[in-house]
């Protein structure tokens, strides 16, 4: 038999976005949207496993109706069995967590959590399968939860065998500390299974996949900050009864977080930067511009409206104009300071260099700080 998984995590439902309040509630419903589509999606590939490797919810005390509102949502996948590991977020408290309990009696009955180190066979979903789960059970641990696995004998009447776990991997993962649940590729590979499916992580793993690989991370499908530098991913990943692996990499976000930076000095890259955002491929996109530059005096006093006309091209702006300075001329010297003057004689030699532009700029600044 073949076997087709499709592998997300990280989807933090219920994350809070409290920092973006103009658009918190688009950002909040924008990741149920998202496992509505991946769900959709894995239908249309016709997959047969669903893996969720954990923190499908941001915290232990999610809402109940965010609760109810998952299961419900992947209670729509088709294909035989969804999978959900309890991740560092949404970790698995022993006899009293109650997202669990809410979320069990809330899903169908293709739908299983995978909260216990042991071997879970799917036979009674029609899969030839063992997994082998290391759910979390805190936000915190220096110790990962995959060792119990390594003496284990595998079944050979099995087709396949395949981990499902949650935390940092040596040499990927920003984990210096060592709290993340740290696992190595050499303890992996000890454990001896077909293949890891594994969450934590919001970047996908591997970068340039292969049939060879057997470590997958799937990042996180939405986007959830400036430090998220992709447009949210998930795998489809197909094996065959000779444990061939045929990765594909999916696309699966909503809104992307983009840097920007832009040097304006004279108006026409005032035109070319408003010309770039105005594209369609930006309406979705939450944009922390960053501007340096001095401008003349004109479209100095228009960037406000600057903004503005930008601001209405993007979902979200983060407006950074901190190192833009009107452009200290002659005239400008003339008008608001007597000739003759200290600062009048100082500001004109300065205006002369036109190579040292920064040093004007200094000393006027400066000047009209002490005229204040």
């Amino acid at each position: 038999m073949s076997l087709k998984i499709f592998l997300t995590s990280d989807l933090h439902l219920g994350m809070k976005f409290a920092g973006y309040p103009k658009v918190q509630s688009e950002l909040t419903e924008a990741r149920f949207a998202t496992l509505e589509n991946l769900v959709q999606r894995a239908n249309h590939e016709n997959c047969n496993l669903f893996v969720v490797a954990g923190d499908l919810f941001d915290r232990v005390s999610i809402a109940k109706s965010n609760i109810i509102r998952a299961a419900q949502i992947l209670s729509e996948f088709q294909g035989n069995l969804v999978t959900v590991l309890p991740g560092n977020h949404d970790f698995i408290i022993r006899g009293q967590n109650d997202l669990w309990a809410i979320f069990k009696e809330s899903s169908g009955d293709n739908v299983k959590i995978l909260g216990d180190r042991q071997i879970e066979p799917l036979h009674h979903y029609d899969l030839d399968v063992h997994l082998y789960p290391a759910p979390c059970e805190a936000k915190h641990s220096d110790e990962n939860h995959i060792n119990w696995i390594k003496e284990l004998p595998k079944n050979e009447d099995v087709t396949f065998h395949i981990g499902v776990a949650h935390g940092s991997l040596e040499g990927f993962s920003p984990d210096f500390d060592k709290e993340y649940y740290p696992m190595t590729v050499s303890e992996l590979n000890d454990c001896k299974l077909d293949i890891w499916l594994i969450g934590h992580t919001h970047s996908q793993y591997p970068v340039r996949p292969s049939s060879q690989d057997r470590i997958f991370y799937p990042a996180t499908p939405e986007p959830d900050g400036f430090d998220c530098m992709h447009d949210g991913k998930a795998w489809i990943i197909e094996m065959d009864e000779t444990k061939r692996i045929n990765p594909s990499s999916l696309t699966t976000g909503t809104y992307r977080f983009q840097h920007g930076e832009a040097e304006l000095n004279r108006s026409s890259d005032v035109e070319t930067l408003l010309k770039k955002y105005s594209s369609n491929d930006y309406k979705r996109t939450l944009l922390k511009l960053k501007l340096k530059g001095r401008l003349p005096t004109e479209e100095y006093k228009r960037l406000p409206c600057l903004k503005e006309n930008i601001e209405e091209q993007l979902f979200y702006i983060h407006w950074d104009d901190a190192d833009i300075f009107e452009k200290i001329t002659q005239d400008i010297i003339d008008k608001e300071f007597t000739e003759g003057s200290f600062p009048h004689k100082l500001l004109s030699s300065l205006a002369d260099d036109i190579e040292d532009v920064e040093a004007l700029q200094i000393a006027y600044d400066l000047i009209n700080e002490v005229k204040q």
